[in-house]
């Protein structure tokens, strides 16, 4: 066989895994993070005696963007615990119309900064499981929570996923979560 003609065979093979992947997948695939909009003029997390208002971040109804809620946390001691603690109030989803993006049955099991300012939150499987889209409901989980922590807590300067107490190299396929990911730096 000619150099030419195995050449034209392997590029009609790579092109047909291509059509077979993007015909297979779910959704489309997007390689750019989600956006964000701005309901409101937002302000760094506030805090009244013992209660602290923090934002977090959903899906817009029918829009393919991220877009924040205000809650208030207890607040506690430290800041990892109000980090925590702001995690935990993501999971339980929006109080508006937004949507969730991280499964309701998620627990946070753990949750620690280190001195370089990465945040590692440690989930049960349930966020793993849970997920039943494609890579963009993995992309809104992920930056959900990485955006969430990095607008809250600038000391926050990556945010690593766990499950189970282990490192994980991806949730579903599409969001490589093998190193600690950076917050959006403009909100």
């Amino acid at each position: 066989m000619s150099l030419a003609k195995m050449a034209a065979v392997l590029v009609a093979f790579l092109l047909l895994i291509v059509g077979v992947i993007a015909l297979w997948s779910d959704s489309p695939m997007t390689l750019s993070r989600p956006a964000v909009r701005r309901a409101f003029e937002a302000t760094r997390p506030r805090s009244e005696g013992s209660r602290k208002t923090v934002m977090l971040f959903f899906l817009a109804q029918d829009q393919n963007i991220l877009q924040e809620e205000a809650r208030e946390i207890e607040g506690g001691t430290t800041t990892t615990e109000d980090a925590k603690r702001t995690v935990q109030e993501l999971v339980r989803g929006p109080e508006s119309e937004l949507k969730a993006t991280i499964p309701l049955a998620t627990q946070v099991q753990n949750f620690f900064v280190d001195s370089s300012g990465t945040a590692y939150v440690d989930f049960n499987r349930e966020l793993r499981e849970g997920l039943s889209g494609g890579a963009q409901e993995e992309l809104y989980t992920v930056f959900s929570i990485v955006d969430t922590l990095g607008f809250n807590f600038p000391q926050i300067k990556r945010v690593q996923i766990l499950i189970e107490g282990g490192e994980i190299s991806t949730l579903r396929g599409g969001v490589d979560a093998r190193t600690p990911l950076v917050p959006r730096s403009a909100f």
